[in-house]
């Protein structure tokens, strides 16, 4: 089996003797759980759903062992550098953390430029 598919992989056990291993892909979006009640299920939205697996995860009982880089990130040759553009907020409204700029975020069906909240999590789309 090979893993050139896999940029990041985070591992979790339980007190039971379950394990868990969520697979973030070289795309940035796709995510793979292995094991536990989500076994084999697959998710599309990226680093989004792999913290939302972990804080699940983490409530059910379930310790994470380690996390560790695989591979690079997919990189398309036509594509320039995504730049950040102005507007960007000082802080998160919501809970003052920083913010950052996401040029491909993916939520409820829509996917574009966005600052994330680097805490929370909260997020604006950078445009309508």
């Amino acid at each position: 089996m090979t893993d050139t598919h896999v940029q990041h992989t985070w591992q979790l056990a339980h007190d039971n003797g379950d394990e868990i291993t969520i697979d973030l892909w070289t795309d940035g979006y796709s995510v793979r759980v292995d094991g536990g009640p989500d076994d084999g299920d697959d998710d599309e939205r990226g680093q989004q759903a792999v913290e939302q697996l972990l804080a699940k995860y983490t409530a059910a009982g379930y310790q994470p062992v380690c996390d560790y880089p695989v591979n690079d990130t997919e990189t398309h040759d036509d594509e320039a550098p995504a730049t950040e553009p102005d507007g960007k907020p000082e802080q998160c409204p919501e809970c003052g953390d920083p913010v950052e700029y996401v040029a491909n975020h993916y939520a409820d069906f829509r996917e574009g430029e966005a600052w994330l909240c680097t805490g929370c999590r909260w997020g604006q789309w950078v445009t309508a």
